[in-house]
């Protein structure tokens, strides 16, 4: 054999193509294949304090968060998730209260300010929930009202140190203790005899004895815009009004009655001011906490003329008897004002291309940061602290985005997006994959030409060779891990696993945001006002096309449907429509825009007739749904609180001259008497699709599954007590199998959750009782209970469907879930784990086996074990090696979903709440992929000796053929 230079050439190329051409995962994946990030939500309270030399910024949430974030970089010094909202926020010293109440308890929690941790609690039951609470001067104790108690608690105390029953016609919202006087402030309601006023209870501090009460400041209300409480420990505490009508100030020092008022002109603080401008004017509190500012408490006015508003900072301080104000500073257009220490105010102003800021007292300070208010909204509230002497400005925004302000930069110190803290819903993107860079300029050259077969093969071997230079040249070395990299560069292509994607999620908050879904870098972000509900990717990615990826938000106002469409690449709004309805649910239609080339959307609409709008709201798209020719079939009256749940189906008239289908009633599913939906679960997009229609049995007969897309699972709660779980048919509204469980209690402590996967639905409740759990049932459907048994029919409709053959089992869950969910591939050949986020943090993966209803509760047969089937055993194991979230403790976990990759073995993993992680899973092992100790250098190495050979070896073969040829 003779080893011409071309085909050792060809040799080597070929040598060059199988290196460049593997794909499988090495050890430099490691750490990368998961990241983290650690959210508090958006703040609806901030408080600057500085705690040992450290400032940080403290802050309850949205989320019931309470959190300490470190001023200087943003990062989460601590954080407590709470069960309950949290209402009351103060840090003093080296604690930090709060104050949090559910339907029927009150919880005062002290909390070391420097750690987080709980220094001391108490609760209480209060029926009409916890309302304000302020630490005692110079004391641990806290004094607050609890329900239409007013009660001191010292720490460690189970009871309070003494009570007070309030005037249950007043809503006690204000706390003030002066010296030996506690002063209890409540708004009193209107009546057709009185207007509305304030009422104050002075009681002694140290007994709880009443001192006195009265009424005063008639016509204003805590909080409405014309009252503030202003706090001096030198001058004692005064409240502050101006009457409706009126245009002078009254200020009521507390805990005197003769006289009840002095009289003050707005004038002499702010000369600009006019009567009409007195009448508008609205005044606020500027030092909530005290402790800032004890000798001249500061406090807003804030008036508008000639489309110019004016927020003037106001100082409250006497001279000798007589009470005094001055003004300290005047902003313009100030979305948010905010006091610091040594007597300083900020203020911020947003525009649409910035945020400008500005210092007043002591040396001012400026800067103008650059800031699209497009992506998070306007600042809506801010906060003012000092690292080391230079002051920083911390805002929140309307939309999510927490960030700090300071010096002369045009860009945030730091920046938080809490956005994905209220993420409602989120989609998957899949990025065009990855091309040459020959071929991107083919691309941008003539989108419309694509290169012919020999370029492309050409090309081909360009990026082989390029993938090659760079295996050798990264040294096989081991890439660093992240954890959620917020401002990382973000993907624009894929890879050839799918594993790079963009997830691209809607918020509460009215953010739309897309994240790399490999290491959480931030995309884009758009602001759209209107609270997000649902997002859909209604156009993909395709590969050296020119029409960008859709991404669709869905979002609802009270009469109406707001449909955004974006560029899921850029985040740029393609359009957004205001749709005259109101949803009640939206999904996927079968068929596609003519004009966009975007999926359809379908919105079920119950009134004011029941029918079916289609979007793009267009005629054009109603013909091409209709030229589909796929029955529509839709449900109303499936929300919690219904007794009975009617379907519809949507017919096309051949006359189309409106967007929408009218709807005509297809079935009704009444429940029994006594019960009311709790909530209805369906398949989410593919999780019903299996390779395999039946289960072997260990006789090698097979069990057949019922594979039905349109089971629905229905979950109701009965006035007798307990839930009802009904499975249905969405088409025909049939009923397939209903189950009881008598003594379940299903409330916002306590949901129930469910999944539905294949022939199986997975549901959890809390069953309480001795012993007392998380019940966690199995039901799953095959054609028949008799092995070799099958529907043989080849067209099979919803209308005449054989009712499944039902088993179930129950297993008590290791704790409490907060969602339910499972993973899936492409072709739905690897097995399924079952994925249950716990309340503890943990993402739990557990084999699709260990739930399997037909586990024997004996030992297991020859064949039942050749079938995989271990004896029953009620409690699910927490196996830490299933956690796959690891030594991550993410919290408040709502939602958990998984997408296919282009490897069959793997899955992709997501589950957000209040904290959002990604991860991906192989629940069959990585059967397609090369081992993660699979040395690259040892593959290089082997296949140069193996050249070397060849080339050493060939004058040797030569010389040989040419001496036997002449032998």
């Amino acid at each position: 054999m003779k080893l011409t230079g071309g085909s050792l050439a060809l040799a080597v190329l070929a040598l060059g193509s199988s290196l460049g051409g593997v794909h499988a995962l090495f050890p430099d994946e490691a750490g990368r294949i998961d990241w983290y990030r650690a959210q508090i939500g958006v703040a609806k309270k901030m408080q600057a304090h500085t705690h040992n030399d450290t400032a940080y910024i403290y802050s309850i949430t949205q989320r019931n968060a309470v959190a300490a974030l470190r001023a200087d970089d943003g990062q989460i010094a601590w954080r407590q998730v709470l069960s309950e909202p949290v209402g009351t926020l103060l840090a003093r010293d080296d604690r930090v209260l709060t104050l949090s109440s559910s339907s029927s308890d009150a919880h005062v929690h002290v909390w070391d300010a420097g750690s987080g941790a709980l220094a001391w609690g108490f609760s209480q039951a209060a029926g009409g929930g916890a309302r304000t609470a302020t630490f005692v001067r110079d004391s641990d104790d806290v004094i607050a009202v609890l329900g239409d108690e007013l009660v001191r608690v010292a720490p460690g105390s189970n009871t309070p140190a003494w009570s007070l029953a309030l005037n249950g016609t007043a809503a006690y919202k204000r706390i003030v203790v002066h010296g030996k006087s506690v002063f209890a402030i409540g708004n009193v309601a209107s009546t057709r005899q009185a207007k509305q006023q304030l009422h104050v209870v002075e009681v002694d501090t140290a007994s709880g004895a009443v001192k006195t009460q009265y009424s005063t400041a008639e016509g204003v209300s805590l909080g409405g815009g014309s009252l503030v409480v202003l706090e001096s420990r030198e001058y004692g505490a005064y409240l502050v009004w101006r009457e409706s009508d009126n245009i002078v100030w009254h200020i009521h020092r507390l805990g005197m009655t003769s006289p009840m008022w002095e009289i003050y002109h707005a004038k002499m603080v702010e000369v600009a001011l006019m009567p009409p401008d007195m009448l508008t004017s609205t005044i606020a509190e500027l030092d909530t906490d005290p402790g800032l500012n004890d000798a001249t408490p500061r406090f807003t006015l804030t008036y508008t003329r000639d489309g110019t508003q004016k927020t003037v900072v106001v100082e409250m301080y006497r001279t000798g008897d007589k009470l005094e104000m001055r003004k300290i500073a005047s902003f313009t257009n100030s979305a948010a004002v905010a006091a610091g220490a040594q007597r300083t105010v900020a203020a911020v102003r947003t525009s649409a291309d910035g945020v400008a800021w500005r210092v007043r007292g002591g040396a001012k300070h400026s800067g103008d940061v650059v800031y699209e208010s497009s992506t998070y909204g306007g600042v809506t509230h801010a906060a003012l602290v000092f690292v080391g002497s230079a002051p920083r400005i911390v805002v929140q925004t309307r939309g999510g985005l927490l960030a700090a302000l300071a010096g002369d930069s045009r860009e945030p110190v730091w920046t938080r997006d809490e956005s994905l803290a209220h993420a409602a819903d989120m989609a998957l993107l899949a990025l065009p994959p990855p091309a040459s860079s020959a071929e991107h300029a083919a691309k941008e050259t003539d989108p419309s030409v694509q290169p012919s077969a020999a370029i492309r093969f050409v090309l081909r071997w360009v990026a082989t060779a390029q993938a090659l230079v760079e295996s050798v040249t990264s040294g096989f070395g081991i890439g660093s891990g992240g954890h959620g990299g917020e401002h990382a560069a973000a993907p624009t292509e894929g890879d050839h696993f799918g594993f790079r994607r963009l997830a691209v999620f809607g918020s509460t908050t009215g953010v739309v945001a897309a994240v790399g879904s490999q290491d959480g870098a931030h995309a884009w972000a758009h602001y759209l006002k209107t609270r997000v509900e649902r997002v859909f990717i209604t156009r993909g990615s395709q590969a050296l096309s020119s029409a960008a990826p859709i991404v669709v938000a869905v979002g609802r106002t009270r009469n109406a449907t707001v449909v955004t469409a974006l560029d899921a690449l850029t985040g740029k709004v393609v359009s957004r429509d205001t749709l005259p309805f109101a949803y009640t649910r939206v999904f996927e239609l079968p068929a596609s825009d003519p004009v966009s080339g975007q999926r359809l959307l379908g919105f079920a609409v119950a009134e004011p007739t029941p029918r079916l709008a289609v979007w793009p709201a267009t005629v054009e798209a109603v013909r091409a749904l209709g030229a589909a020719n796929v029955p529509l079939y839709f449900e109303l009256g499936d929300g919690a609180g219904s007794t009975a749940v009617q379907g519809f189906r949507a017919e096309i008239g051949d006359d189309v001259a409106e967007p929408w289908l009218a709807a005509q009633p297809a079935w009704t599913f009444d429940l029994p008497a006594g019960e009311t939906l709790i909530s209805t679960s369906r398949y989410e997009d593919g999780a019903f699709h299996t390779a395999l229609q039946g289960r072997v049995l260990g006789d090698r007969s097979v069990l057949y599954k019922y594979i039905n897309p349109h089971v629905g699972a229905l979950a109701t709660q009965r006035s007798a007590g307990g839930i009802g779980v009904y499975l249905i048919d969405r088409v025909s509204g049939r009923l397939l199998h209903a189950a009881e469980h008598a003594g379940a209690v299903v409330s916002a402590g306590h949901p129930f959750l469910a999944t539905l996967s294949e022939n199986r639905v997975i549901y959890q409740f809390w069953q309480p009782g001795a012993p007392a759990g998380y019940v966690t049932a199995v039901v799953e459907l095959f054609e028949s209970d008799q092995p070799d048994t099958r529907d043989e029919r080849t067209e099979v409709s919803s209308l005449d469907l054989r009712l499944p053959s039902v088993v179930a089992t129950a297993f008590v869950a290791p704790e409490a879930a907060t969602a339910l969910g499972t993973t899936r591939t492409g072709s739905s050949i690897t097995t399924r784990d079952v994925l249950f986020a716990l309340a503890s943090g943990k993402l739990l993966a557990l084999p699709d086996a260990m739930l399997d209803p037909r586990r024997p509760m004996h030992a297991p047969t020859k064949d039942e074990q050749a079938e995989g089937l271990v004896a029953y055993s009620a409690p699910l194991p927490l196996d830490p090696r299933r956690v796959l979230s690891h030594s991550h403790a993410v919290a408040g976990i709502a939602h958990v979903r998984s997408a296919p990759t282009h490897l069959e073995s793997t899955s992709l993993v997501a589950a957000f709440g209040l904290d959002v992680f990604f991860t991906r899973t192989s629940p069959s092992g990585t059967f397609d992929q090369l081992s993660p100790s699979f040395s690259k250098a040892n593959l290089v190495i082997t296949s140069l000796a193996l050249v070397a050979g060849c080339l050493l070896g060939a004058p040797m073969v030569r010389r040989k053929l040419t001496n036997r040829a002449w032998a």
